[in-house]
C-alpha cells in the first residue's frame, strides 16, 4: 500500500474501490465527470464559519426566549455538533483510504473538508455568541443518555467498516491473502455505511434544522442561528446527492462489483431507516419534553421526519416505509432549505452565495472581453 505508485494506471477502467493503486491526481481525463462536478460545486459554495452576525441571537436567548426554548436550541446544537464531527473525520477515513478514482478522492477530501472546517466550527461559533461558557455545553452532552443512544447507533456502521477498512489495509500492506468471503463482507459494510450517511445527511438533521428555523419562524428568534444552519443545510444536500449518486452507480454497474451485494443488503436497508424513524421521533419527544413553542410541537416534528424520510427512500428507489405524509406538513421550512435560490450581497444580508455568483459573474466578463477583441 503506496501513497504514490510509479506504474502508469489507466483510471477510466479502474474501479471507484479498491483498484489497482493510487499515483497522479489527474482530471484531464476522469471515469466519472459527475464526481469532479460534485467537487466544483461545493468548493463554489463556500463560506466563512463566523461570517454570520450573532448579536440579535445572543439577546433573543438571554432576555427573551423560554426556558423551553433554551432547552430545544441547546439540545439541537449538541446533537449537530455529534453528527459533524463523524462526518468531519470518517468520509476520508473510511471511504478515503480505499477510493481509487482521483476524482472520488478529491471529492471525499472536499466533503471532509466542509464538515469540519465549516459545520464543527460554525457550532462552536454559534455557541460562543450566546452562551458565557459554551465549554459547559459541549462537556455536558456526554451526560445525555437520549444523545448518546442516537449517537452509538449512528457510529456504529461506521466503526464496523472503518475496521475492515484497517483489516484490509493490513492485508495488502503485508501481502496476505484477500479471500472472496472477505470482500463480500467489506463491500457490504462499505454500502451499509454509505446508506447511513445517506440518512444522516437527508433525515438526521432535520428534526434540530426544523426546530431552529421554527424558532426563527414563529417568533423571529436566533435568526443568526438559522442563517448559519441554512448554509449548512445547503452543503448537506450536496453531500445527500453525492451519496444517493455513489448507491446508484454501485448499484446499476456491473463493473463496480457491487451489484449483488447490494441486492442482498436491501432488508438492512429498509431497517435503518425503520430504527431511524423510531430513534428521531425518540428524540423530538425528548427535544420537546419541556414545552413547545408557538409554530411547532413534537407532533408537526415527527411529521415532517416522516414526509422527509418518505422523500429519501423514493430518491435511492426504496419503497417508502410510511406513506402518511407524502405531503410536506411543513411548507415554511422550504424557504430555509432554498435560501440560495436568492443571491444578495453577502455583506448586506449574511447569506455567504458570493462565490459562485462571482465566479459566473467573471465567466461572463472573460467571454465579452474575448469577444470585444474578436470583434
Amino acid at each position: 500500500m503506496n501513497l504514490y505508485d510509479n506504474k502508469k494506471i489507466d483510471f477510466t477502467k479502474e474501479k471507484m474501490f479498491f483498484g489497482e493503486g493510487r499515483n497522479t491526481q489527474r482530471f484531464d481525463v476522469v471515469k466519472y465527470p459527475w464526481l469532479d462536478t460534485s467537487n466544483d460545486k461545493q468548493q463554489g459554495l463556500d463560506w466563512k464559519h463566523d461570517e454570520v452576525p450573532m448579536s440579535q441571537d445572543y439577546i433573543d436567548f438571554n432576555t427573551k426566549m423560554l426556558p423551553q426554548e433554551k432547552f430545544i436550541y441547546t439540545r439541537v446544537l449538541q446533537k449537530l455538533i455529534f453528527l459533524d464531527s463523524l462526518q468531519g473525520r470518517a468520509p476520508f477515513l473510511t471511504f478515503g483510504q480505499i477510493a481509487t478514482l482521483p476524482e472520488l478522492e478529491g471529492v471525499i477530501l472536499t466533503w471532509t473538508y466542509f464538515e469540519s472546517c465549516k459545520h464543527s466550527r460554525t457550532y462552536t461559533h454559534n455557541l460562543r455568541n450566546v452562551y458565557n461558557d459554551p465549554s459547559k455545553i459541549f462537556d455536558e452532552s456526554f451526560e445525555i443518555q437520549e444523545l448518546i443512544n442516537i449517537a452509538d447507533s449512528i457510529s456504529g456502521p461506521y466503526n464496523t467498516f472503518y475496521n475492515y477498512v484497517i483489516d484490509y489495509l493490513y492485508y495488502k500492506q503485508h501481502n496476505l491473502p484477500i479471500t472472496n468471503e472477505f470482500m463480500y463482507k467489506i463491500k457490504k459494510q462499505l454500502l451499509l455505511a454509505l446508506m447511513n450517511i445517506n440518512i444522516l445527511e437527508g433525515v438526521r438533521f432535520y428534526s434540530g434544522f426544523g426546530a431552529i428555523w421554527g424558532l426563527t419562524e414563529g417568533q423571529a428568534y436566533v435568526p443568526g442561528t438559522s442563517k448559519n444552519l441554512s448554509l449548512i443545510c445547503r452543503d448537506e444536500n450536496q453531500h445527500l446527492a453525492l451519496t444517493q449518486k455513489l448507491l446508484s452507480y454501485l448499484k446499476n454497474n456491473e463493473d463496480e462489483g457491487f451489484k449483488e451485494v447490494y441486492q442482498d443488503s436491501i432488508e438492512d436497508f429498509y431497517k435503518m431507516f425503520e430504527d431511524a424513524q423510531k430513534e428521531e421521533n425518540d428524540w423530538i419527544d425528548y427535544l420537546f419534553s419541556q414545552g413547545s413553542y408557538i409554530g411547532l410541537n413534537a407532533e408537526m416534528s415527527k411529521s415532517y421526519i416522516s414526509h422527509i424520510i418518505y422523500k429519501r427512500m423514493k430518491a435511492i428507489g426504496l419503497e417508502p416505509i410510511d406513506k402518511s405524509n407524502v405531503k410536506n406538513p411543513l411548507p415554511w421550512i422550504n424557504k430555509y432549505i432554498q435560501m440560495d435560490e436568492t443571491e444578495v450581497l453577502a455583506q448586506e444580508s449574511s447569506i455567504i452565495n458570493y462565490i459562485t455568483g462571482g465566479i459566473n459573474n467573471q465567466e461572463e466578463l472573460d467571454k465579452q472581453k474575448l469577444k470585444n477583441l474578436l470583434d
